[in-house]
């Protein structure tokens, strides 16, 4: 099943390692490189799945995570760091009561990790 997913990221290989799998994978992918552009990208696309960095040029994406969460609910949020006080700081967010669903994964994912996050997705999707 092709899952409609935006990617988040402000390394150019990372995004372009990400965005490439996924579109070879079969998946439509956009690939963003800061939150203004994402914001964009959410709202024309509607995803079934955002992966996003956290820390990004423009603002902290699990912030964008939880801002955004409740205008796509059917969206699952994927968000990865590989600095551990952001890790901390998301994985936090995932405690409070009002946090909508979202996985927190170490930098880099693997593309295993990934696709079985994905496979998820499109299971919920599909239902």
């Amino acid at each position: 099943m092709t899952v409609t997913v935006v990617v988040i990221e402000d390394e150019p290989a990372t995004l372009e390692l990400i965005v490439g799998y996924l579109a070879r994978s079969g998946h439509r992918v956009q690939g963003c490189t800061n939150l203004a552009d994402a914001s964009r990208a959410i709202s024309n696309m509607r995803p079934d799945v955002i992966v996003s960095d956290v820390g990004l040029p423009d603002g902290n994406g699990a912030t964008f995570c939880m801002e955004n969460a409740r205008r796509f609910p059917f969206a699952k949020w994927l968000l990865m760091s590989g600095q551990t006080d952001m890790l901390r700081q998301s994985r936090s967010l995932v405690k409070q009561p009002d946090a909508p669903p979202f996985s927190v994964f170490d930098k880099p994912v693997s593309m295993r990790a990934l696709d079985d996050f994905i496979r998820l997705a499109s299971l919920v999707k599909a239902a």
